[in-house]
């Protein structure tokens, strides 16, 4: 992991000479940590990850998480209790001027505690940007695990179809989605799945409720594998009987969107070209201001990894990023359609890493 490490601290630019990266309690958990250390389990509440310019990593732990810290091949600080903590903390701030944080992810609690035991001359830097931009090029260990995430997703989806009936609940559909996908080899979903059916498929972010299948529904499904903690994200739409006229023009319109966006997925474009690949032809169409959300986001550790592709994104994609390729169209009172893809940024071009059949599929 020391190579990125140290493509942290080159992003960093401005010079600290430790990064400290702190989990509080879980949801408040910094998967940077995890990232620098190259752990894929344990949780890891109130343990740190300290950074050094030469590519180093000590890792301080609890001692319930002992043995799986001792997987990163790290120099370990085990501590029982608080007090315990708080001395190793001590010695490995002490002699440090510029402390490196990552503010997106820390709290308020942690940081002061940081701040206390430092050394009063100590300043600190927000290098939350820098870590994002690292984690947005996956290295080849990343793209395996993502690729064995979009495996598991998309397989799935394929089990998962003969169960897509009517009188079936929302929540029946997405239990069963979940089940199939840790058969499959997933530690659990990556994120809770989205069932929406008839009318609940026009809001992008439903859940699933109690709602039954009825004859004629569009279906939207999006649904993801988590895989030693990388996370993949995919979304089709089907109809329950046969598509009506509208359906299929919702779906082709969607459908043609989402090509013309891989087509600019490209090392050099920016964000903003791509969601406009896509957003543009929508709006050329009966279906103009329906697509309401950003096109993609990049994947990795997290479901939404830090970049955006939408109208106000400042990313210019390079060689090994994961995005979702995911235009919309949502008609309120109606239903909607969504076909979602993990996308992977190649020099010689993008490539779709998740795949589950595209096609309009009429259950």
């Amino acid at each position: 992991m020391k190579d990125r490490v140290k493509r942290i601290f080159r992003n960093v630019g401005d010079g600290p000479d430790l990064i400290v990266l702190l989990n509080s309690v879980e949801p408040h958990i910094d998967l940077s940590f995890f990232y620098a250390t190259g752990l894929t389990d344990g949780l890891f509440e109130g343990c740190a990850a300290w950074l050094n310019p030469d590519g180093g990593c000590d890792i301080t732990t609890t001692a319930l998480e002992e043995e799986a810290a001792k997987k990163s091949g790290a120099p370990l600080h085990v501590f029982q209790n608080r007090d315990e903590s708080g001395a190793v903390m001590r010695k490995l701030l002490r002699g440090h001027r510029k402390i490196g944080v990552n503010a997106a992810e820390l709290t308020h609690a942690a940081f002061s505690r940081l701040r206390t035991l430092a050394p009063k001359s100590a300043r600190f830097v927000d290098v939350s940007e820098a870590v994002m931009k690292t984690r947005l090029v996956k290295d080849a260990r990343e793209v395996e695990l993502l690729q064995k995430a979009c495996d598991i997703a998309s397989r799935s989806f394929e089990d998962l179809l003969p169960f897509i009936r009517l009188g079936v609940r929302e929540a029946e559909v997405a239990a069963e989605l979940a089940y199939i996908m840790q058969k499959r080899g997933a530690a659990g979903p990556s994120f809770r799945t989205i069932v929406g059916s008839g009318p609940n498929g026009a809001e992008p972010h439903y859940t699933a409720g109690a709602r039954e299948i009825q004859r004629g529904d569009l279906v939207v499904l999006d649904f993801g594998a988590l895989y030693q903690m990388y996370c993949s994200d995919v979304t089709r739409t089907v109809v329950v009987g046969r598509a009506t006229d509208r359906q299929r023009a919702m779906y082709e319109t969607v459908a043609e969107a989402q090509a013309r966006a891989l087509a600019k997925m490209r090392p050099g474009s920016s964000g903003k070209a791509v969601d406009a690949a896509a957003r543009s032809y929508i709006d050329s169409t009966e279906f103009k201001g329906r697509f309401i959300h950003g096109l993609g986001h990049s994947i990795g550790l997290a479901v939404h990894d830090g970049g955006s592709l939408n109208p106000a994104s400042r990313i210019t994609l390079r060689p090994n990023m994961v995005f979702t390729d995911e235009p919309g169209v949502y008609l309120p009172g109606f239903g909607g359609v969504r076909i979602e893809d993990d996308v992977l940024v190649a020099r010689g071009g993008p490539r779709y890493m998740s795949t589950a059949p595209r096609e309009l599929l009429e259950l």
